[in-house]
């Protein structure tokens, strides 16, 4: 049972990150930042913040969207990254949105391994 429950947390996990990648892909905008901040989480995990303009010239600062062990990015360096001018939250740097895509062909074997387990729980 604990694997199948284990299965789920991940197939709920690939499935979250690839709809949020296809989001920034399909109507991300794709602007030049500047990283002001670089903060050590109590998980030992380093939140980047990145400074940009909008497409209607608002200066927003955001924490990019994923948690990194060791800082890609220097302070006051600057990157592209893409943002979802609708959500504003979670901004990516370009090169990670445009990654990821074989996380259908993941999600598929995580679903087909999901079915197997469960069937053989429960059968």
């Amino acid at each position: 049972m604990g694997a199948l429950f284990f299965l789920l947390v991940v197939l709920a996990a690939l499935i979250t990150n690839h709809v949020s990648r296809s989001t920034l892909r399909r109507r991300g905008v794709c602007v030049t930042a500047t990283c002001v901040d670089r903060t050590l989480g109590s998980g030992g995990k380093y939140a980047i913040q990145m400074e940009f303009l909008d497409v209607h010239g608002s200066l927003v600062r955001r924490e990019l969207g994923i948690y990194y062990s060791k800082p890609p990015i220097a302070l006051g360096a600057v990157a592209d990254i893409v943002y979802d001018p609708e959500n504003r939250t979670s901004p990516r740097f370009a090169v990670d949105v445009q990654s990821g895509k074989w996380a259908p062909v993941l999600i598929g074997v995580v679903s087909l391994l999901v079915v197997l387990v469960a069937l053989s729980l429960f059968l």
